[in-house]
């Protein structure tokens, strides 16, 4: 399975309070490690943004996904490629430049500086 970076995919991704429970849902795919056959992903939710770390996909009906999607910067997880079930589609590069900006803000808030 070929999984690339800019890809969005249905995979089975953690519980934020409880991470040996998982949900199938839309991610992003931030970066993969051949290496580790793991693949750093992004959640992807239906709800509205609610603080400033979650932006709205606004090209999301080309991804393409059923209705408006919201990208969590703060539910950013480690998954084996093994709970990657199909691919959905690719970001536009927009939305993609807007969800790396927003995940490096993140990061520089926690303060892990990259």
């Amino acid at each position: 399975m070929n999984i690339l970076p800019q890809e969005v995919w249905f995979a089975e991704f953690p519980f934020a309070k409880d991470k040996t429970k998982f949900k199938e849902r839309p991610v992003i795919v931030l970066d993969v490690d051949d290496e580790t056959c793991s693949v750093f992903s992004m959640k992807i939710t239906s709800r509205k943004p609610y603080d400033e770390f979650e932006i709205e996909l606004f090209d999301w009906a080309d991804i393409p996904l059923d209705h408006i999607s919201t990208a969590v910067a703060s539910q950013v997880f480690e998954i084996h490629k093994t709970n990657f079930r199909r691919k959905i589609g690719r970001l536009s590069n927009d939305d993609w430049k807007n969800i790396n900006d927003l995940h490096n803000r993140y990061l520089k808030c926690i303060g892990l500086n990259f």
